[in-house]
């Protein structure tokens, strides 16, 4: 029992587990954003969702053609039955069904669910961009993580530093121990800031793994820079990208279409259903249905004829189905009308936070270049013994916080532009405009 158990469990996980890594597997962000749009299981999901929607268009259309039945029935009768002598009766029949009108109900639903269709696409696209959207912004946060390790590294080294010099200073009696009590408490304190940027590396390592449907501990490498490419669109050219691609607000106009086409369906019900028949029918006594000893032959037909099926009245519940679907597709109106303001909203923030983003990425710059020279004024003075300890400590401090608040609004700036991109519904796996700033649907 207990080793079936194990089959099961090992069987189990071969079915439902992540793929394999390759050893040495390496991904950039366009390739990392490529592959999870490939393998991300709600990316997959919403495939799947297409193609059922194809399926129920197809079912749609085929509405439109004929319908074949045949049946067949056996019935035994006891002697109370008028032809006591044949208590055996087998029928078989088969008929043909072909709609001619029906109030414009098969168009409408064929257009409906063709509708559903593109609707579905659409929101396909809209979990294609917001899969990008994350694998991006962890993509940008792992490297901010490895770009802050390399940075509290190279701070490790100055406090370090700093550390025996101190030593040496106090052991020559040139100054006093409380400089080496604070150079240690500096070494501590970047020491933990360096096991708290490996956890953070660690943490998105695992996300870009589960994003891009690999196990959450594969050895994979993501490689980059937080290299900062240009963005010149104008609100006007982000405005017209989005209210021409974005998912969202297409899904929201192509609702109001299929509220339109179930109007219609509702309307179709005031109108006559007609349909043409087509039918034969045979019977008899044995399973052949083949007639009886008292009937040799006229024992099968056939028959052609016309069906026609109207409601003249209801009760008012056709008024009332009519004045529903009028209503909700008023409604579905006002909602897009509420969609497109939103959009712009969300354009004009995001497109200001990309903007705020880039300067804050020159300002970063400048403070980086500023720090790093006064901490080498800070470091000369203090070697020359012009300068206190305290004095250099603050600068080392300040180049620290520089370097790593340069770090932070390079991601930041990066993160603000996949979020402006999937606003605009556009799909931009390396975070790079073309040429002209041309659109690319999502």
């Amino acid at each position: 029992m207990f080793w079936r158990s194990v089959c099961c469990a090992a069987f189990v996980s071969i079915l439902f587990l992540s793929p394999s890594v390759k050893a040495g597997e390496s991904y950039s962000m366009e390739g990392a954003v490529l592959h999870a749009l490939e393998h991300n299981p709600d990316v997959e999901s919403a495939k799947f969702t297409v193609q059922a929607a194809e399926s129920a268009r197809k079912a749609a259309r085929s509405s439109f053609g004929p319908e074949l039945g045949v049946s067949y029935s056996y019935s035994r009768y006891n002697k109370d039955r008028p032809s006591r002598y044949e208590p055996n009766v087998t029928t078989m029949t088969a008929r043909v069904d072909q709609p001619l009108f029906t109030g414009f109900n098969l168009l409408n639903s064929y257009q409906k669910a063709a509708l559903e269709e593109e609707r579905q696409a659409l929101q396909l696209e809209a979990q294609r961009l917001a899969v990008t959207a994350d694998v991006q912004e962890a993509f940008v946060s792992y490297l901010k993580a490895q770009e802050s390790i390399r940075s509290t590294h190279r701070t490790l080294e100055r406090a370090q530093a700093q550390l025996n010099m101190a030593k040496t200073a106090w052991n020559i009696g040139l100054r006093p121990r409380l400089d080496v009590l604070q150079a240690e408490t500096d070494l501590a304190q970047t020491e933990a800031l360096l096991i708290k940027y490996e956890n953070e590396r660690d943490i998105w390592l695992t996300r870009l793994n589960t994003l891009l449907n690999l196990p959450p501990d594969a050895a994979v490498e993501y490689s980059g820079t937080l290299d900062v490419a240009p963005f010149s669109r104008t609100l006007e050219a982000c405005l017209a990208q989005a209210l021409s691609h974005r998912p969202d607000l297409l899904m929201a106009r192509k609702s109001v279409e299929i509220a339109l086409k179930d109007l219609g369906i509702v309307k179709s019900q005031f109108w006559p259903q007609v349909s043409a028949l087509l039918g034969w029918s045979t019977t008899g006594s044995h399973l052949d249905a083949a007639g009886s000893r008292y009937t040799k032959k006229d024992y099968s037909y056939g028959e052609i004829g016309l069906s026609i099926d109207w409601t003249l009245f209801s009760s008012g519940r056709r008024m009332y189905l009519t004045q529903q679907a009028k209503r909700q597709v008023s409604a579905l109106e006002a909602a897009v009308r509420s969609s497109v303001n939103t959009c712009a909203y969300s354009v004009r923030s995001g497109l200001l936070s990309t903007q705020d983003a880039y300067r804050s990425v020159k300002v970063s710059q400048r403070a980086v270049v500023s720090a790093r020279e006064s901490y080498a004024d800070a470091k000369m003075r203090y070697e020359l013994q012009s300068g206190s300890y305290l004095d250099l400590l603050t600068a080392q401090s300040a180049l620290s916080e520089a370097e790593l608040a340069e770090i932070s609004s390079r991601a930041d700036c990066l993160i603000a532009l996949a979020r402006l991109y999937e606003t605009m519904g556009e799909l931009r796996p390396d975070l790079k405009e073309e040429e002209g700033g041309e659109a690319t649907k999502g």
